[in-house]
């Protein structure tokens, strides 16, 4: 298998096409933006605008502000924008799924129901804030007719809002299967109990 290779160079400049920006802003554009589908932190980005600048893929100039700290803001050059093309003309790589939730549910015999029913109810928990997010990123999205982007943007709010309603669907039959398990288990833990106390009190 070939190695994997990070795409966070070409998510930075691919983020740059809408314009100038600082670190610290394509921070926040990544969280505001394509936070659902692709993660950078700014441990992860300034390392990545050094390499993009020294190889002539971006450019660099120093914002300087009365009383406040120098901002170095980056653009995309032309030769940025060739690399970014050539990248989006290149099969995306397989993802690699790794979900530790559903790794303890697959082992979940090993434990009563009651253990991992919290995992899933976070889990609606957590989607059902997410998913309202979503529908007003879409919502925001469809006001920006203006941008070229705007399409683009759309379709990846969307795949968004429907893989979370997916998500959560199947959160809300695990849980209902997860309870009814858990109802039925109780008379046998009961059980298991009583004969532990049982057994002590005959030692």
């Amino acid at each position: 298998m070939a190695r994997r290779v990070s795409s966070g160079a070409q998510a930075l400049l691919g983020l740059l096409t809408l314009g100038p920006m600082s670190g610290y802003d394509l921070g926040q554009l990544v969280r505001d933006s394509v936070g659902h589908i692709w993660s950078e932190s700014y441990g992860q980005i300034y390392p990545n605008l050094k390499r993009l600048e020294a190889k002539g893929l971006v450019s660099r100039t120093t914002e300087k502000n009365p009383g406040k700290p120098e901002r170095n803001i980056y653009s995309i050059t032309a030769g940025g924008r060739d690399h970014l093309v050539a990248w989006l003309k290149t099969d995306p790589q397989p993802e690699i799924p790794r979900n530790e939730m559903l790794l303890k549910l697959f082992f979940g015999a090993q434990v009563p129901p009651s253990v991992l029913i919290p995992y899933v109810e976070r889990m609606v928990e957590t989607h059902q804030a997410l998913l309202t997010k979503f529908k007003f990123t879409e919502r925001e999205i469809a006001k920006q007719k203006q941008y070229p982007d705007t399409p683009y943007w759309t379709m990846t709010a969307r795949f968004g809002q429907l893989e979370i309603e997916a998500h959560l669907v199947w959160a809300r039959e695990t849980l209902a299967k997860f309870r009814k398990l858990d109802k039925s288990s109780q008379p046998q833990r009961q059980k298991e109990k009583t004969h532990g106390r049982s057994t002590r009190r005959s030692r």
